[in-house]
């Protein structure tokens, strides 16, 4: 959140005047158009729900109007948790250590639950990218779930966190979890933000039910991932579906879709992906798998953001 001493009503008169809508026009019927001057003097702090009526007659949500009175800048909090949802589509190493750098400085001047969640969940995929050690990624990840596991119910900022952590699990287990967050994430369904963590969900666990070999049970949620790919059009990760498909078809015997991984190839030529590309042909069976052993220095800058 920005500082709670800049001076909202101002920017709100500044917003208004910028839009050319009158004091009349944005405080409508929701309140007297005498208490809405009070909110630009500063002389008082609209409530929750005339403040959400005045960004309404504004067109501005309280994201933008907190960008705003950041000067175009997110707060530190916000920051940390921005980058950490970026880890979904690029997991760099680079990406983990701005996050663990941010978080530490943040929690050195405050306490902070979630920033405190997301240092542990980064310091976990850290050691799988630099050590290839899952054991000891998953002591950190197991210090997120203490937590987390006491909730009664997981909202984005957790589904991320959660996300991030599924391979603490077995695969049954996380293909559980995988279902409960997709099951709330439906309540979010016109916000990009739920259907790209979809994604990323079905990614993560079809990453974990491939290493066991349950290929039938991967292909359930292959299909899913290449369905929301496609309609996202999000090239990278409907690429990255076709190729575990065709991977598990092949264990399955299934002869009926060929040349999927071909297909990928094409997209990832189309994308001048050329370390995608080459990832595919040399192991397509791990391609993209943060949890094999695959050295670090291959995949700590192939999951592009298209």
């Amino acid at each position: 959140m920005t500082d709670t001493n800049v001076p909202i009503g101002s920017t709100l008169k500044k917003i208004r005047e910028n839009k050319g809508y009158t004091q009349k026009e944005v405080s409508d019927h929701t309140m007297a158009r005498s208490t809405y001057t009070k909110f630009e003097n500063d002389d008082i702090t609209p409530t929750l729900s005339k403040y959400l009526a005045i960004l309404d007659h504004m067109d501005m949500s309280h994201e933008e109007f907190i960008y705003l009175l950041n000067d175009f800048e997110l707060g530190q909090k916000e920051t940390i948790l921005y980058l950490f949802k970026q880890l979904d589509k690029n997991p760099t190493l680079e990406l983990i250590y701005e996050i663990i750098e941010k978080g530490e400085l943040l929690v050195q001047d405050r306490y902070d639950q979630l920033t405190l969640d997301i240092l542990n969940a980064c310091r976990g995929y850290a050691v799988l990218f630099e050590e290839q050690n899952l054991a000891k990624a998953k002591d950190y990840a197991q210090e997120v779930w203490n937590r987390m596991e006491t909730l009664d119910k997981w909202y984005l900022a957790e589904l991320h966190i959660i996300n991030s952590i599924l391979y603490l699990f077995d695969s049954d287990t996380a293909a559980l979890f995988t279902e409960r967050a997709l099951e709330t994430l439906t309540q979010y369904q016109h916000l990009d933000e739920a259907r790209n963590l979809k994604i990323s969900f079905l990614l993560h666990l079809t990453n974990l039910l491939m290493m066991d070999q349950k290929y039938e049970q991967a292909l359930f949620y292959i299909k899913q991932m290449e369905t929301e790919s496609a309609r996202m059009d999000y090239a990278v990760m409907l690429a990255t579906a076709l190729v575990r498909k065709e991977v598990c078809m092949k264990k399955v015997d299934d002869t009926s879709e060929p040349g999927l991984i071909d297909r990928a190839v094409r997209i990832f030529d189309s994308l001048d992906k050329q370390n995608l590309k080459e990832s595919v042909l040399k192991d397509p069976e791990n391609f993209l798998n943060l949890y094999s052993q695959y050295p670090a220095d291959e995949i700590k800058d192939e999951l592009i953001t298209n």
